[in-house]
């Protein structure tokens, strides 16, 4: 890590005061007045609507006084949008815009930038920027207006630290402080490759360190996380259920130990999920895993929404590498401002390649199983006013539209399911709902389909309600009544496919029926095969 040089640029206090200050006044401003005519001399600036003061018009080197008014030294501007980002393991960008060398006109550059920091807080006043540490650096400042970024190195993104910034001009006097403004401490992603076994009470451990920070920093070594600025520790947290219960932390755990055996009361299900620690805070759980069963449990931050992927479907989610790029996650982020009196619950997934590179086109091996629970008060489904959970019904937003996807009602433990491979957004709403096996037009979410294998309109996909999980087959006849192909499990539960074919060819351009049967009901509608 680059090591921080650290000097003293100038003495402690100013060379030249840029304020005035007596018994009976305080120029608060660095100059003597807000005359509106500025005149200019070799060295100095000249308020004409100051008449009452005079000095010596006598010529010296320094000093010019002109029709015996009093000349002053400028002031520079001060920078007043200062912001700090951390970029990297060791590094900041700071972003400010470039001040004026005079505070009273657009004039020529500062000299010089005089920045400062500290850990223990904002710098708001002219001690606590004496008494800050200096960054040394030999910056030329741009012309007033520019976009000034800088990145300075030697940091620690496990630390806050609090800058602030003076500007210098020709004359050697400094400016205000700049506003204050602080790069904070980062925390880390959770430990990655999460692993369980169990012996009869003993259930036993396994991860491997994340690869960064949780706003995809990249640690400077994946393998060996720095201490304690990247990872610290782990602590090891232990629950009855895997999602709406209390995880109590059982166990804090050595950066030189990537392993944990917790020994049970009982031989019931125990549900474990991993954190990493640095001086900054405490990572997002893993994945919590279950002692009695393969799966993997995906956490949102409320612990009120959760996405299990089923055993067969982890080989993206764990490696026998030590390299956690080799491995997946899934992060769940909740959309508080979207909730409303219709929207109860909104939350959305997304899959990271070793938790550092977003990796849009990620696909489950196998249909996952989300959950989602909802709250009530006085017999109110939060934050609306309803009480009917039967009308619950889950949405997703395929980029371009919220598609109705239903899913299941547990009244009992306040949630709904909905068994799905499709990651995105996700938000549970009250509607309208039959309580049973019904279809609509509104579910086809493609009439035309264009089979050409570029991936777009290839199939068309049929959601339906079925909230007691009845038993549903699609069908599809040509205009003649001949049966052409058996609709397939599309890509949710509630779901069924048709991709043009019959018979493993595809069939040829027109108009075909469809046909969903169901608890004694049949729906019908026509698609349409381009090609």
């Amino acid at each position: 890590m680059t090591a921080l040089l650290l000097a003293a640029l100038y003495p402690a206090a100013p060379a030249y005061a840029a304020r005035l200050t007596s018994s009976t006044f305080i120029d608060v401003s660095g100059r003597y007045d807000e005359g509106s005519q500025y005149m200019i001399s070799p060295n100095f600036e000249q308020a004409a609507s100051v008449e009452e003061l005079v000095a010596s018009s006598a010529a010296a080197s320094a000093l010019l006084g002109r029709s015996g008014k009093l000349a002053y030294f400028p002031v520079p501007a001060p920078v007043f949008d200062l912001a700090p980002v951390i970029v990297s393991s060791y590094s900041i960008r700071l972003t400010w815009t470039a001040p004026s060398a005079d505070a009273s006109r657009a004039a020529e550059p500062v000299e010089y930038y005089i920045l400062r920091y500290s850990t223990l807080g904002f710098i708001t006043t002219d001690d606590a920027f004496y008494s800050a540490a200096s960054y040394v650096q030999a910056w030329d400042p741009q012309a007033p207006g520019a976009d000034e970024t800088r990145v300075i190195e030697g940091f620690n993104a496990g630390t806050t630290y609090y800058f602030a910034l003076e500007t210098l001009n020709a004359h050697s006097i400094r400016s205000e402080l700049s506003n204050p403004a602080a790069a904070f401490a980062l925390v880390p992603l959770a430990p990655m490759n999460f692993k369980l076994s169990r012996s009869g009470n003993a259930v036993t451990m396994t991860w491997i360190p994340p690869a960064g920070f949780q706003n995809r920093i990249p640690f400077d070594d994946r393998f060996h996380p720095s201490y304690p600025y990247e990872v610290k520790r782990y602590e090891v947290y232990r629950a009855t259920a895997p999602a709406d219960a209390e995880w109590v932390q059982i166990a804090d755990v050595s950066t030189d130990t990537l392993t944990w055996t917790d020994i049970v009361p009982t031989a019931d299900p125990y549900y474990y999920h991993a954190r990493a620690l640095n001086q900054a805070g405490v990572s997002l759980p893993s994945y919590a895993r279950s002692s009695d069963s393969g799966g993997l449990y995906f956490l949102a931050p409320d612990n009120q929404s959760i996405f299990e992927v089923p055993q067969e479907g982890t080989g993206s989610f764990f490696s026998s590498s030590s390299d956690p790029m080799d491995v997946y996650t899934l992060e769940i982020s909740t959309h508080q401002a979207d909730l409303t009196g219709r929207v109860v619950k909104s939350v959305e997934f997304s899959a990271y390649r070793g938790g550092l590179r977003p990796d849009p086109l990620f696909q489950l091996d196998k249909e996952g199983t989300l959950k989602m629970y909802y709250a009530k008060a006085a017999g109110s489904i939060i934050p609306s006013a309803a009480s009917d959970a039967k009308a619950l019904s889950m949405y997703y937003y395929n980029g371009s539209r919220w598609l109705q996807m239903f899913g299941v009602v547990n009244e009992t433990e306040h949630s709904v399911k909905l068994s799905t491979r499709l990651l995105g957004r996700y938000q549970l709403r009250l509607t309208e709902r039959t309580g049973a096996f019904s279809a609509d037009r509104a579910g086809l979410l493609n009439r035309l389909i264009t089979p050409n294998g570029d991936g777009k309109n290839d199939t068309m996909v049929f959601i339906f309600d079925n909230p007691e999980e009845k038993h549903i087959k699609g069908r599809i006849f040509d205009l003649h009544g001949a049966l052409v192909a058996a609709m397939k499990p599309g890509p949710v539960a509630n779901s069924l496919v048709w991709d043009a074919k019959s018979g493993g060819q595809v069939v040829p351009g027109g108009v075909y029926i469809y046909q969903l049967e169901g608890d004694s009901k049949v729906y019908n509608g026509t698609v349409v095969v381009v090609r």
